[in-house]
């Protein structure tokens, strides 16, 4: 355990973290209780509006229904990645699709209130839980594996010298599959949530691809990164 943690400490306080809170949430406090937790943490256009940063941060702590489901999901997404990329730029990557996900669904929310599509009261919506930055890292996984592209001593991990990265892969693409009537539900009415997946998929694969071709254009003919290269590589393993 204390290898995971200090290999992957990204992945490994955030499945502690959210445990943690869905512990709470889930068997220590009552319904009005969770209702007010619900509604200070939701990602809408009132909170995001007073505490946009804690709004976004806290909401993916905060599962209303099946909150064990999503460990399992974080388990296959989020430490290939970090493994592929390392723990801050795996934080950029999720944390890029948790913000732009919100901001463009709850956005195209507000456009829709504005123009009489969608009613006001949706500006309260309760919508909280992990999934963007879930939904980020299966894509991420799916696409671009748990192998590192850059081969070092540092990067072994019995982990993953034990599961191939092809399972990884094949993991985060059931876990996905599975996920999938959750994600998109009612997309076709441009629902806040399944707009916000869309978008957090999207960004995953694209923040993901930008990581890849910065790691290609630092390895040389020999499949390694030049030696004065290694060590910023190697810093955000």
């Amino acid at each position: 355990m204390h290898s995971i943690l200090r290999r992957y400490p990204l992945p490994t306080l955030f499945i502690v973290a959210f445990c943690g809170v869905s512990g709470v949430y889930a068997y220590g406090l009552g319904p009005a209780q969770q209702r007010l937790v619900v509604g200070a943490t939701a990602t809408n256009l009132v909170n995001l509006r007073s505490d946009p940063l804690g709004t976004m941060i806290a909401s993916a702590f905060v599962a209303e229904a099946a909150p064990w489901m999503w460990v399992a999901f974080a388990i296959v997404g989020l430490f290939p990645v970090a493994h592929r990329f390392g723990n801050v730029r795996t934080l950029v990557l999720v944390g890029a699709a948790q913000v732009i996900g919100t901001l463009l669904s709850e956005g195209l929310l507000a456009w829709r209130i504005s123009t009489g599509a969608a009613h006001p009261s949706m500006r309260y919506l309760d919508d909280v839980g992990p999934s963007y930055v879930i939904a980020s890292a299966l894509v991420a996984t799916i696409l671009y594996g748990a192998e590192p592209l850059v081969r070092t001593a540092r990067h072994g991990h019995w982990l993953f010298d034990r599961v191939p990265s092809r399972w990884w892969r094949i993991g985060a693409a059931v876990g996905l599959a599975f996920l999938a009537p959750h994600l998109f539900n009612k997309l076709d009415r441009l629902d806040v949530a399944a707009v916000g997946h869309v978008v957090a998929l999207l960004v995953g694969a694209g923040v993901g691809l930008l990581f890849v071709h910065r790691e290609r254009t630092r390895v040389g003919p020999g499949g390694t990164a030049p030696r004065t290269e290694l060590a910023p590589a190697l810093s955000e393993a």
